[in-house]
């Protein structure tokens, strides 16, 4: 699934390539992609005609800033991209839905195993509120209406300013969870998943299976760091591709080649040249050096 660098780079392919294009017709070839509005023919009819300001990223979605204030959102989950074709392009059967552009080219959302989706939303976050001491009559379901209630129980972004080394020992304290299993949780820290944390924590010299409340202040500025320094490190080199991931253009990232633990099992670690070891943590394949990542046997 791409994760937070791969989807920044695509939003940022976008941005130069589509921002201030309209959209002036869309076709929706896989209804379930459509997440919000329903049905499909909702969708078209109120993304007709809107003009694209920028792109952006959320977590791990590229956010599509319309003109009028209104927000898109694809989330590209396991095998979606977003591809920029010119016009005269070949068809691609996988193109699930297609944004014409004035200007004679098209935005596809490609997927093959169709799991992404894509909503179109108004732009804020706040939810709907009752002033105190009124009731509702009839119960309202509890859908996201705004694009920030999408995003609402994401954690905040690891590379943003505000994300200093001392708000991530705020946020591990009193956690007994295992690192590896923290990172992947998009309400602990948004956008990073099974790549960047093991690259994270490998650089970091930190156990996946360690608990989170055992760390040391050394050692949550060095997770810290580390985690910014993959992050960004995968962002100069366009992404990580192993299957499916390209950027807008259709060309994969270069990082994966880059990479120090992940999916390297068998190999030698390439700070200590121990073998590089693999485990499974929730369900999830995890890649750590038993030498430089030693897990303490006791809780200090």
């Amino acid at each position: 699934m791409p994760e937070l660098p791969e989807v920044e780079t695509v939003a940022r392919d976008l941005q130069r390539r589509v921002a201030g294009a309209r959209i002036a017709d869309a076709e929706v070839r896989w209804p379930r992609t459509i997440a919000h509005p329903e049905p499909p023919e909702a969708f078209v009819e109120q993304v007709r005609g809107a003009q694209i300001s920028s792109v952006g990223r959320r977590a791990k979605s590229v956010l599509v800033n319309l003109a009028d204030g209104r927000v898109m959102t694809v989330a590209l989950r396991m095998t979606g991209a977003l591809i920029v074709a010119e016009p005269g392009s070949a068809d691609d059967p996988y193109a699930r839905v297609v944004f014409r552009l004035a200007d004679g080219r098209e935005l596809r959302y490609r997927d093959v195993r169709k799991f992404g989706r894509i909503g179109l939303w108004e732009g804020g976050g706040l939810r709907r509120r009752v002033a105190p001491g009124v009731r509702r009559r009839v119960a309202e379901p509890r859908r996201p209406y705004r694009v920030g209630d999408v995003f609402g129980r994401h954690g905040p972004e690891p590379l943003a300013a505000s994300f200093s080394s001392a708000r991530l020992a705020a946020r591990l304290a009193g956690r007994s969870a295992r690192l590896k299993t923290l990172l992947l949780d998009q309400s602990f820290v948004a956008g990073v998943g099974n790549i960047y944390a093991d690259e994270a924590l490998w650089r970091a010299r930190l156990h996946p299976l360690r608990a989170a409340d055992t760390l040391s202040p050394e050692e949550v500025r060095r997770l810290h760091r580390a985690l910014r320094a993959v992050l960004r490190q995968a962002i100069a080199n366009r992404g990580s591709s192993f299957s499916d991931y390209v950027g807008a253009d259709g060309e994969p990232g270069a990082n994966a080649e880059r990479l120090h633990v992940y999916r390297r099992t068998g190999e030698p670690c390439l700070r200590c040249g121990r073998e590089i070891r693999r485990i499974t943590v929730g369900q999830r394949s995890t890649h750590f050096c038993p030498r430089c990542q030693p897990l303490p046997t006791e809780r200090p």
